[in-house]
């Protein structure tokens, strides 16, 4: 079994490096003198990301830790350190003819100032942070209604109203990451054509450069949406009185092995469930929870939170 104690100091230490690695960037660009408007934007979404960042570095410091979906915001962490990583690379290459700032500056807004390469960097680094920006509120913000609505002191209405909002709030958000995914997948599609299309061997190795950052994006999405599909999912058992802590299910490849509720289709409420340690191997299954109509026929592990 995982503990917790080591995934928690784990997120933050990469929470404290992707702190550092987004104020080295802020600072970079901060440095650059008559930098071009679409790169000085950057630093807004920089400056957004970091107090998010600071956030969550002191709720995981805290004592009375409680911070939810802690791997998808380990996923998120990763990738905001990754992003501004490669941006900062992208950065030193694009100035490494120049001797100082304010001449690389005139060379590149008089040659290539809005070029597919260096416009299509900027937009996917810019993805990459909104994505985890809006991966931290989404998991920062759900821990914080998940706080006072399990409080005793809490009233019914206030914790229904609460939850309801939670889960309406988190519906809008699956829905507006289902269309950045939609325009990434795009975006990559028009950029596999040019790619096809490219002869000059330079801008070849640029374009598939992007792409493989556009990769990186829709990891980033990936993540996003995971994170609120799962926030709705334990904010709606909340809701229905539902409380689950699930550790460890794991089957072997001719075994099953479940845990939670399986196919109880909103008949269970109010329920309280703490299962760990669910394995099942040689030919066998293994379930723990309420379980109803299950079909044994394909084996697999899993976990119903």
């Amino acid at each position: 079994m995982t503990d917790p104690l080591s995934i928690t100091a784990s997120v933050v230490g990469i929470t404290t490096a992707a702190i550092e690695s987004v104020k080295f960037l802020h600072t970079t660009i901060s440095d650059i003198k008559d930098v071009p408007t679409a790169l000085g934007n950057i630093r807004s979404d920089l400056q957004a990301v970091e107090p998010l960042l600071q956030k969550l570095l002191t709720g995981l410091n805290s004592k009375d830790s409680k911070v939810l979906l802690i791997d998808d915001i380990k996923g998120a962490v990763e990738n905001c350190n990754s992003a501004c990583s490669t941006f900062k690379n992208r950065l030193d290459h694009w100035m490494r003819h120049a001797t100082k700032y304010k001449a690389f500056w005139a060379e590149w807004t008089d040659r290539v100032r809005v070029g597919i390469f260096e416009q299509g960097t900027i937009n996917v680094f810019k993805g990459r942070l909104n994505d985890c920006k809006s991966t931290l509120i989404v998991a920062l913000n759900t821990s914080s209604v998940f706080a006072v609505a399990r409080q005793e002191s809490t009233m019914k209405e206030m914790k229904d109203f609460m939850l309801k909002g939670n889960e309406e709030l988190l519906d809008k958000e699956k829905a507006r990451a289902n269309s950045e995914l939609a325009a990434i997948e795009s975006s990559m599609e028009q950029l596999s054509v040019s790619i096809r299309h490219e002869v000059n061997e330079e801008s070849k190795q640029n374009l598939e450069q992007l792409f493989e950052e556009m990769q990186e994006q829709k990891a980033s999405n990936e993540v996003f949406r995971k994170t609120c599909e799962e926030a709705f999912l334990k904010t709606k058992n909340i809701h229905d009185g539902i409380e689950q802590e699930i550790e460890e299910t794991k089957a072997d490849n001719s075994s099953r092995a479940v845990a939670g509720l399986i196919n109880t289709d909103g008949e269970v409420r109010n329920i309280k469930q703490k299962i760990s340690d669910t394995s099942a191997k040689g030919g066998s299954f293994a379930g723990a929870g309420i379980i109803h109509g299950l079909d044994l026929s394909i084996p697999s592990s899993r976990n119903y939170s």
